[in-house]
């Protein structure tokens, strides 16, 4: 009994218009943008015209479209990673060097502290003992 291979199983399924599933969501989902645009009240329908048609646009591009061999959604998931990883997305424009940024000021210093008056010692262990200390230094009386 001879069995044979399908040749085409590494290939994408088609559901319709020859569309693979995620294709065909591309198109479905900018179909109900376009949509949802067009029946968005409050502008008048010349307005709506454009937006709805260059969504319906990027959907059939996305779904359909090809350039050299590859798909559209490929080339842009490409680019995204490109952008990502060689260019710094921020305040800056590409290529331009980013402004150098100064040091923060120092911290202020601490306060100083007072210079310490002298007492005699035999102040403090006067007052230590509980008796005045003003007998023995004027200066220390409160």
């Amino acid at each position: 009994m001879n069995a044979r291979v399908p040749q085409d199983v590494d290939l994408e399924d088609r559901l319709i218009y020859g569309l693979t599933p995620l294709r065909f969501g591309y198109l479905v989902i900018a179909a109900l943008g376009a949509l949802s645009l067009w029946r968005a009240g409050g502008l008048p329908a010349w307005l709506r015209t454009l937006p709805c048609l260059l969504l319906l646009g990027a959907g059939a591009s996305l779904a359909w479209g090809r350039w050299q061999g590859r798909a559209v959604d490929r080339w842009l998931a490409d680019l995204a990673v490109h952008v990502r990883r060689n260019y710094r997305l921020g305040a800056g424009l590409p290529g331009r060097r980013r402004a150098r940024v100064p040091p923060p000021p120092p911290l202020p210093l601490p306060a100083p502290v007072p210079a310490p008056v002298p007492v005699p010692l035999g102040a403090i262990a006067a007052i230590a003992a509980g008796r005045d200390a003003s007998a023995l230094d004027p200066s220390v009386a409160a």
